[in-house]
């Protein structure tokens, strides 16, 4: 059933359908994490029903794409983006299409929160199934895809699993990405991190910054 949602930022409404994969807090938390300025071109790999592309774009003013596999998704983000009177481009195609279609060196900055459940429920719907669970490759995919559509020096933002952070960091140093910010994601204090919020550039020089953790009860 599709539905209006007020995303309770600026007047800014989505359409989403329960057939559909719906946005989870992790996109809020990404979104809060992102920056970006009017002359950035910024590019979403896997964006889903557009919610962070609709408020990176308001946030940000800079122009957002969004590269999204599921037509179904992409006909609901772009209504989203029409109803709140926003130049975002929605783009219904793989991840790993996107530098081709899009062009090489053509975004400032990327966003993305790769699937990553190993297993899923089989009676959950095909959607959800695509959208939230990794076929084995699906993070390298999205980051060699990242990889080419930035330019260079640009930045990538992404969220993931927090005991996953080794993977991670490793998945970026072999994707010529340096880790340049970091943040820890809890659901309550004392209670172990949940997501790791980090921001990577592209053939960029070691150092990195931590910043203070996110509790978000």
């Amino acid at each position: 059933m599709e539905r209006l949602d007020d995303l309770q930022h600026n007047g800014l409404m989505l359409y989403q359908d329960t057939e559909f994969e719906r946005f989870t807090v992790d996109a809020l938390w990404l979104c809060s994490f992102l920056h970006a300025g009017a002359r950035d071109n910024v590019v979403e790999l896997g964006s889903g029903s557009g919610v962070i592309c609709v408020l990176g774009a308001d946030n940000t003013s800079a122009r957002f794409t969004g590269v999204e596999r599921q037509p179904g998704l992409v006909a609901l983000a772009q209504k989203s983006a029409q109803y709140n009177h926003q130049q975002i481009c929605f783009v219904c195609a793989d991840v790993a299409d996107a530098p081709d279609l899009l062009g090489r060196g053509t975004f400032t900055a990327a966003v993305m929160n790769p699937p990553y459940f190993t297993s899923g429920d089989a009676s959950e719907n095909r959607s959800r199934r695509l959208t939230r669970h990794d076929a084995g490759d699906n993070l390298a995919k999205f980051l060699s895809a990242a990889f080419a559509l930035l330019k260079n020096g640009g930045t990538l933002f992404l969220i993931y699993p927090a005991d996953a952070l080794a993977e991670l960091f490793a998945a970026l140093e072999s994707a010529r990405f340096a880790p340049k910010r970091m943040r820890l994601v809890y659901t309550k204090p004392g209670d172990r991190a949940l997501r790791v919020l980090v921001e990577a550039k592209k053939h960029g020089k070691h150092g990195l910054v931590i910043e203070p953790p996110m509790v978000s009860e």
